[in-house]
């Protein structure tokens, strides 16, 4: 039972009591007159302090009931209460006569403590506002709620293969608070009611930590923004007159940082349609040349289904994991022979692609303003194979191209595999043309998983795309 309908109860309970006794004296009044005794006479009490002596309390109890109509009327019907609910009538024995009833309303207007009931918000245990009604706070906290919130919908996605779409749906589930929030009945002052702009205000802003900084020489709004550990669209939301990131010295910044009362977490599942690699069984061929490879039977993707489950405070990701997948079609493996029979060292001059199903994601020339010397290629297959037979002069760590593996073909051509990440053979090792040497990655200086690939012809550098057939 709320606190509320416990004062009401209370006061029914007090005052079908005090009905009671009064038909009852009313009809032993008859008796006491017929007998000559004096009139009955009630004391009025509030808590324990008695106020005064009247012949009639229904004069008190009509001036408290008006008194509640009014100020009702007065806060816009919101349900009052008061330290009158605790006014008692015991009948007098003292043989005082009673006081002028005004005198009694007079003594209680100046006791008289109003509260209207509301709806007290707290977050962690600690007051974060008054607010009319349940429902209005209710509403409140589901606007708190509502930047966070997605509803249903079917968006478009990329799998790990290039622009190779697939069908995903995000869906919302649960939005609660990473702090406990509660909602309690409270008889407070008229005064300390608040307007729903004002709570919302409180819970947005939190308490606020104000900071100004004084611009140096050097300063500029990133700098600022690293040293004090400030994202720097705060700095520019709280400084509006700032233009074009241009700042002065002696300038006051102002580098006040809110902290929200309320956190919103939430629960997102993502289901994704992704592709499964194909792989590739490699089988060995005696009556090839070493180096020579030949597809036998092409492969094909295969489908499954993965449900993500995002956890997010405020919109950041904190927590993400795989809640269930299913195969939905499986995989069929590229079979690809690869030939055994012993050749000289020395290339064919005639290049294989270094990779399996191998798309183009940046060509041979000028890219960003700088000579781009080699072709960048995607797949999802990510085995690197050698393009011609030779010897492996270079594996290890190289400038910019991060694990790089060099082959002199011995007639002139190089090739180079940059961004690896493993590398299966060593310098000095003899290679065949479609052998494996390592595994794409996006060591060094690299942008996204992808084969860095170059050919070198009496060491200058040519476009690999002249003799690569795609």
């Amino acid at each position: 039972m709320s606190k509320r309908m416990f004062f009401r109860v209370l006061g029914f309970i007090q005052w079908s009591a005090a009905l009671v006794m009064l038909l009852g004296l009313g009809f032993s009044g008859k008796w006491l007159y017929a007998k000559g005794s004096s009139p009955v006479r009630f004391d009025v009490f509030l808590d324990d302090q008695r106020i005064g002596t009247v012949g009639d309390p229904g004069t008190v109890q009509r001036w408290k009931q008006r008194l509640y109509e009014d100020w009702e009327q007065q806060h816009g019907g919101l349900e009052v209460t008061s330290n009158m609910e605790s006014l008692r009538f015991v009948p007098s024995i003292s043989g005082i006569e009673p006081m002028d009833p005004e005198a009694v309303l007079s003594a209680l207007r100046e006791k008289l403590e109003m509260r209207v009931w509301a709806v007290e918000l707290r977050v962690d245990g600690k007051v974060a506002g008054y607010m009319k009604d349940s429902l209005e706070a209710l509403e409140l906290l589901e606007q708190v709620k509502a930047p966070y919130v997605t509803k249903e919908k079917r968006v478009t996605a990329l799998s790990a293969g290039p622009q190779d779409p697939v069908s995903a749906a995000t869906r919302k589930s649960d939005a609660d608070f990473v702090e406990r929030v509660e909602l309690i009945d409270a008889a407070i002052a008229p005064e300390q009611l608040e307007t729903r702009e004002s709570v919302w205000n409180r819970l947005m802003d939190g308490d606020r930590k104000p900071f100004a900084y004084k611009v140096v020489s050097g300063d500029c709004i990133s700098l600022i923004a690293q040293r004090f550990g400030i994202p720097a669209e705060v700095i520019y939301r709280n400084n509006p007159q700032v233009k074009n990131d241009l700042i002065r010295v002696g300038e006051v910044l102002n580098l006040t940082v809110s902290e929200p009362l309320l956190s919103v977490r939430t629960t997102e599942q993502r289901e994704e349609t992704v592709k499964v690699p194909s792989g590739i069984v490699y089988e060995k061929d005696e009556e090839l040349a070493s180096g020579v490879i030949r597809i036998v039977s092409q492969g094909k993707p295969g489908v499954k289904q993965l449900i993500y489950e995002t956890v997010k405070v405020n919109g950041v990701a904190v927590e993400e994991r795989i809640a269930g997948e299913q195969l939905l079609e499986a995989p069929v493996q590229t079979v690809v022979r690869q030939g055994t029979k012993a050749v000289s060292g020395t290339g064919t001059g005639s290049f294989a692609v270094p990779v399996v199903h191998a798309t183009v994601t940046s060509g041979f020339g000028m890219r960003w303003g700088t000579v781009h010397y080699g072709t960048d290629l995607v797949s999802d297959e990510k085995s690197i194979l050698a393009s011609d037979q030779g010897t492996v002069t270079f594996a290890g760590l190289k400038s910019g191209y991060g694990n790089c593996i060099v082959i002199n073909h011995g007639n002139g051509f190089e090739t180079l595999y940059g961004h690896l990440s493993k590398m299966d053979v060593r310098a000095g090792d003899r290679v065949r043309k479609g052998e494996k040497i390592g595994v794409m990655g996006q060591t060094g200086n690299a942008t996204g998983v992808h084969l860095h690939f170059e050919i070198h012809k009496n060491g200058e550098q040519q476009n690999p795309m002249k003799y690569l057939q795609l």
